[in-house]
């Protein structure tokens, strides 16, 4: 049977069309274009016309091409901007308008589960023990994960370009992000499991961590294949931070792996994985090229 899957992110509208055989996905057709939907966000108003109108079009050019597939099933989901807009309804009105696709606002447990799915199944060992991550936009999602099931699932308030519209300055956002985590940091089960000395894997996904992932390879054009389970060191993102910071943001964007609409946002994102780093008392980040989109699918 051949699926469709559109997610509607808070930075990044992506498609992924797919022939799923039982838990495998096959013949895979992926579609990405940066819309930055949660570009100009203002709690009271909600989304920016002008952000509405990038993610609209992008969205009626994957519809243009999902007529191309013999698509049997299509879910469309939206995620943290849609979630906390007060004019979301406005934008999925248009969107049924001009595209015809019918979009479902899921909540961050949701989030979160499908994430992991998606995850998993590109792990190749799967962890005993591990933290599973998918920065977004406008949220970050946690999992904890152990003994083959979830233990604990988090969306928290902590997205890339959120820390990076709302602290122009980068020295708030280590406390910043720690504030964000406090939800997780107090929850019985992360007390309880913390208990278990039992070492932790780091395990990431999504637009920072698969761009920082086709930087230490140098990619000039991006295959997912070949990040799926890299392993990059903390003295390796370590030393990628501090070159970022020092370069402009049209600097970031001529380094190879670099992906497009990614450069002024990477720091924040990078940002999040360090604390992430330090929580998982860990000195590598293994990556995943699979997340919310493959979850939607398999699901």
């Amino acid at each position: 049977m051949i699926s469709a899957a559109l997610d509607v992110g808070s930075n990044t509208a992506r498609m992924l069309i797919a022939q799923i055989d039982g838990n495998i996905l096959t013949d895979p057709h992926y579609y990405r274009r940066v819309t930055r939907l949660a570009g100009d966000f203002h709690p009271e108003t909600g989304l920016a016309p002008a952000s509405m109108e990038r993610s609209l079009c992008a969205l009626e050019h994957f519809a243009a091409i999902l007529n191309g597939f013999p698509v049997e099933k299509i879910a469309v989901v939206g995620t943290a901007a849609l979630r906390n807009a007060v004019n979301s309804g406005f934008f999925l009105e248009a969107l049924k308008r001009r595209t015809n696709l019918d979009l479902r606002i899921i909540d961050g447990a949701t989030e979160a589960a499908l994430s992991c799915q998606g995850i998993l199944s590109v792990l190749k060992p799967l962890p005993a023990r591990a933290i599973l991550f998918d920065i977004g936009g406008g949220s970050t999602e946690i999992i904890l994960w152990q003994e083959g099931r979830i233990c604990l699932q988090k969306s928290l308030p902590l997205g890339a370009v959120r820390l990076f519209e709302d602290y122009p300055a980068t020295d708030h956002y280590d406390k910043v992000i720690r504030q964000g985590l406090e939800p997780l940091l107090t929850n019985p089960v992360w007390i309880n499991w913390q208990q278990d000395r039992s070492p932790i894997e780091l395990i990431g996904t999504a637009g920072t961590v698969t761009t920082l992932a086709a930087l230490k390879l140098q990619m000039t054009e991006y295959a997912g294949e070949r990040v799926n389970n890299l392993i990059l060191t903390r003295s390796w993102l370590e030393d990628i931070h501090t070159g970022l910071l020092n370069l402009s943001i049209e600097q970031r964007l001529r380094l190879p792996g670099m992906e497009e609409g990614r450069a002024d946002i990477i720091i924040p994102g990078l940002q999040i994985v360090h604390v992430l780093l330090d929580l998982a008392q860990g000195c590598s980040l293994r990556v995943a090229d699979a997340g919310l989109l493959e979850g939607l699918l398999l699901k």
